[in-house]
């Protein structure tokens, strides 16, 4: 089973989107079992990501944050999350998104990021990313324009002590910022513990320009083993080699 095109992906993430605009300003939240907040229209849209997805791929598994759970019939599995950064949505700020990740074993090898209030799409197959349909360059390969800053999850103020040189910002999505990691925005970012479907549509987009995920205290990210849907068990690093290098020598590890 080959994997959807890169156009075929980012059109279900933009259909997803228009649902999920129609919800945007208008939505009352709830409480889960983990105390993040859930609203409806999270729950339209992992249906349909679900419905037009499995279509496409009718052997992959499929996990999704709202508990869409399917077996895989072979090598892929589809993981989503229909509205990473539910906070920001109910609290009307734009950086919200529509994330599609495909997995083969343990590598992301298909993802997009796509945010509907701010009009960007990030995408990856293989080991093209793009912007809005421009192909965007490997990281290094040019130098970023403007104050140098990093990505932090939202509670790192009170559980890191951070000496990074430039700004820290914290724009309420795990993969939005992954996803400004990998477009050269950003020098890298500070994650927390995250879950699989945080990871994987933006991992895609960020392996395909030279970058990775590690943890703080070291080691590499094994998505494979997240699909229970269990966090992450530690803090993780997202960026090039180099900026994770960086990023260590400026960022307590808390016990």
């Amino acid at each position: 089973m080959s994997v959807p095109s890169r156009v075929e992906l980012e059109a279900i993430a933009v259909r997803a989107g228009a649902v999920a605009l129609g919800h945007f300003r208008h939505v009352k939240a709830e409480r889960k079992a983990d105390r993040t907040l859930v609203t409806a229209a999270d729950r339209e849209v992992e249906a349909l990501l679900v419905g037009e997805l499995s279509r496409l791929m009718p052997d992959a598994g499929i996990i999704g944050e709202e508990g869409t759970t399917r077996e895989a019939r072979g090598p892929h599995r589809i993981v989503l999350d229909p509205i990473d950064g539910t906070a920001a949505f109910v609290a009307g700020l734009g950086t919200w998104c529509i994330c599609i990740g495909i997995l083969e074993g343990a590598s992301p090898v298909a993802g997009v990021v796509h945010l509907p209030r701010l009009r960007e799409t990030y995408s990856a197959v293989g080991d093209e990313a793009f912007l809005d349909g421009e192909l965007l360059p490997r990281l290094g390969a040019g130098s970023a324009s403007g104050d140098r800053f990093i990505l932090s999850h939202a509670r790192s103020h009170a559980r890191h002590r951070i000496s990074y040189p430039g700004k820290v910002r914290a724009l309420g999505s795990t993969a939005y910022h992954v996803a400004l990691v990998a477009r050269g925005s950003a020098e890298g970012a500070l994650l927390g513990h995250t879950h699989v479907w945080d990871l994987v549509a933006p991992g895609a987009i960020l392996r395909a320009v030279g970058g990775g995920y590690e943890y703080l205290r070291g080691g590499p990210i094994e998505l494979d083993t997240l699909l229970d849907g269990r966090k992450a068990p530690g803090y993780i690093l997202a960026g090039t080699p180099a900026a994770i290098a960086m990023l260590r020598a400026h960022v307590d590890r808390p016990a």
